[in-house]
């Protein structure tokens, strides 16, 4: 009996020993199909504009082509267990907010993944400052007017967002918190989902990231009426901050990352991450970033699972604000 376990260990051994030359000419070869990025928002939004903007950057580093593949629905809960559930081999990655990796654990919802078990960091992408624009039409140029407008119809006034729950929703509730205003909440599964609604004038107003909505401000199809950084935004240098604004102490920004499936072999992750950081420095996406309101931070994996452990600490602390939104 010893010798017959003993002779079945060595032939494991030898198996795995053979084996393992092949894991490793599979990670040398990675990629050898072509690559999904899922954003878990509709078209239009700040991690679905930054994923698009690295497309091609990645597909020319690594050498076969990155596909994005928009899976939106609750506030991006549906495309993230996607990926968690994806084989961890470097070929499914998801670019994604706050929204789905932190915020979503205190909504009280379903989530079918872990966002700490069930993912590898590649990188910390951007931070997006939140703005607050209103339709050409709402009688208001100022946040001032705007609250003002509020108080005057409480309950009669309306605001989109990407996403119950989402960055962006929350931005929206605390305003309404720290305003003492009651602005009717409408979700949408992702900025650019918003932005017909509210530029036909449906939704009269939203909380978006710059990026999504820079080219509209800009072309007077929306009128922005605060920045929700503790700064002003260079892009928008004319837009005051939601605290300078009236309402001090108000502040909300948000983040866009890039991670792959637990598990994932860190040599891809090494790679994954090589081809970010060289992409990220391209001039026609930092161009692209920075004039949309874009703060360009590309860190290691290790420092976004570091924010992603710090900011879910950080949500905890809402309970009250979650319990609210439910």
């Amino acid at each position: 009996m010893t010798d017959r376990l003993t002779r079945r260990a060595a032939l494991a051994a030898l198996a795995a020993t053979a084996l393992a030359p092949q894991a490793l000419r599979a990670e040398a070869a990675y990629p050898n199909r072509p690559v999904r990025i899922v954003v878990p928002f509709a078209p239009g939004g700040g991690a679905d504009i930054v994923s698009r903007l690295l497309q091609s950057h990645l597909q020319a580093s690594l050498g076969q082509p990155f596909v994005v593949e928009n899976r939106a629905g609750a506030a991006g809960r549906i495309g993230t267990a996607l990926v968690a559930k994806a084989d961890a081999d470097g070929h499914t990655l998801i670019t994604t907010t706050e929204s789905s990796m932190v915020i979503a654990p205190h909504t009280g919802a379903l989530l079918g993944y872990d966002p700490i078990k069930d993912f590898a960091p590649v990188s910390l992408l951007t931070r997006n400052t939140v703005v607050l624009v209103v339709h050409p039409s709402v009688p208001v140029n100022t946040l001032k007017e705007y609250m003002a407008l509020a108080k005057s119809q409480p309950g009669k006034l309306f605001y989109g967002s990407s996403g119950v729950g989402g960055p962006n929703h929350l931005a929206g509730e605390i305003f309404n918190r720290m305003a003492g205003v009651d602005i009717v909440h409408v979700p949408f599964p992702g900025t650019g989902a918003a932005l017909p609604a509210v530029m036909g004038n449906q939704v009269g107003a939203m909380w978006g990231f710059t990026a999504g909505l820079i080219p509209f401000i800009r072309d007077g199809k929306l009128r922005a009426l605060a920045v929700s950084s503790a700064k002003r935004s260079p892009a928008l240098p004319d837009v005051p901050t939601v605290a300078e604004a009236g309402v001090p102490g108000y502040e909300a920004t948000s983040w866009i990352g890039m991670l792959a499936p637990a598990a994932t072999p860190p040599a891809i992750i090494a790679q994954l991450w090589g081809a970010v950081n060289v992409a990220m420095k391209q001039p026609s996406v930092r161009d692209t970033l920075i004039s949309g309101g874009t703060d360009i931070v590309v860190s290691t994996p290790e420092e976004l699972r570091a924010v992603i452990v710090s900011d879910l600490a950080k949500y905890a602390k809402l309970a009250d604000v979650f319990k609210s939104i439910k």
